[in-house]
């Protein structure tokens, strides 16, 4: 696991995961305008494209209605899930990335208040979800208590879309 974080903290792993990003942003620009290409590697490849980065949140819209919400959002969800759980991983590895501060504080105020619901609720809400990975993970926050509620906190908001499209398309 020391490898691991070390690895996630690199230069070598910043430009990598730089170039990774900016392409599944680019896929995902792709997908929203003709999403028939992508919907053959089905909800397999949602999930993949998920975890290395991809932004689920605006694939759900176009693709909620090709595809079944629930499974559209489940593979999207744990995709986004894993992703994230490199952010916790690299905040595992101590203060070498983290400064302990205003945002690391009030993190860490609302966790020990609230618990693992509010790692829910703040995942379920379309904010960058990355800081509260790394700060999970520099808090300690065991790594069980960090995923199920990200999971779960996700796959309803990638249900809430799905199901916001489809009443928004109903309208017009």
């Amino acid at each position: 696991m020391k490898k691991l974080s070390v690895f996630l903290q690199s230069k070598t792993f910043k430009q990598i995961y730089f170039v990774v990003f900016l392409f599944t942003l680019l896929i995902g620009i792709y997908i929203v305008v003709d999403p028939k290409p992508f919907l053959k590697f089905g909800y397999f490849g949602i999930f993949i494209f998920n975890s290395i980065g991809g932004l689920g949140t605006y694939l759900v819209p176009t693709l909620s209605q090709k595809l079944n919400l629930v499974l559209l959002s489940f593979s999207t969800a744990l995709g986004m899930a894993i992703n994230d759980s490199i952010s916790w991983v690299v905040g595992s590895g101590g203060s070498a990335i983290i400064q302990r501060g205003r945002w690391v504080n009030r993190i860490e105020k609302i966790v020990n208040k609230y618990g693992s619901l509010s790692l829910f609720i703040i995942s379920a809400l379309p904010v960058p979800y990355d800081a509260i990975g790394l700060i999970s993970g520099y808090l300690g926050i065991k790594y069980k208590n960090f995923f199920l509620p990200t999971f779960l906190g996700k796959f309803i908001r990638m249900i809430l879309i799905g199901l916001g499209t489809a009443q928004l398309i109903k309208l017009f």
